[in-house]
């Protein structure tokens, strides 16, 4: 069966209990706009938010999602930071706004340092930034953004250096752009 090699991935939606608390949450942590809101043709409101003047919206949020839901189908929702800086400013600023440092998880996973969190209704999130280097997953090391860049860094190569598998992300990178015109030729 033939694949769509040319779709990306666009945007995604949530169903979510309080609308108006989750839109503060996204635009207030990541920095979403609402481009849009209303009522859908169920009477249900949806707001569409977007970090990009060129893209309508990247987020959904939607009414409809009962508060007796034991849990959230969601694995986890990921936003990628440019490096361990910026890591380290959202962590503080999940700290500001109230979110226990016991309730973010941080790991190293050699390729990508990431802290793992819930938004407001338990939905799983995921705030990380890659890594010069590639092991092969899943890798879990400890992290402590408390500490300097440069022993994060030490530490990271370290770990992924001790794993088959090592390379450089840029290495990684090339392979995997190898593998993918195969993939397309098949």
């Amino acid at each position: 069966m033939k694949t769509l090699h040319q779709s990306r991935f666009e945007h995604f939606g949530i169903n979510v209990m309080d609308i108006k608390k989750m839109e503060k949450f996204y635009c207030t942590m990541f920095g979403f706009v609402a481009s849009d809101r209303g009522k859908r043709f169920n009477g249900t409101n949806i707001v569409f938010l977007t970090k990009s003047a060129n893209d309508h919206h990247q987020l959904v949020l939607i009414d409809g999602r009962p508060p007796e839901a034991e849990y959230s189908t969601i694995n986890q929702i990921s936003f990628g930071l440019t490096d361990l800086d910026e890591l380290r400013n959202a962590y503080e600023t999940l700290i500001k706004m109230g979110i226990d440092p016991v309730d973010i998880i941080q790991i190293d996973h050699g390729n990508a340092w990431s802290f793992y969190t819930k938004d407001p209704e338990g939905n799983p999130l995921e705030l990380f930034c890659d890594s010069p280097w590639h092991t092969p997953q899943p890798c879990r090391g400890d992290l402590d953004i408390s500490k300097s860049s440069e022993v994060i860094m030490k530490q990271t190569e370290k770990l992924c250096r001790s794993r088959p598998g090592f390379s450089t992300r840029e290495e990684w990178s090339l392979k995997m752009e190898k593998t993918m015109a195969r993939a397309v030729e098949a």
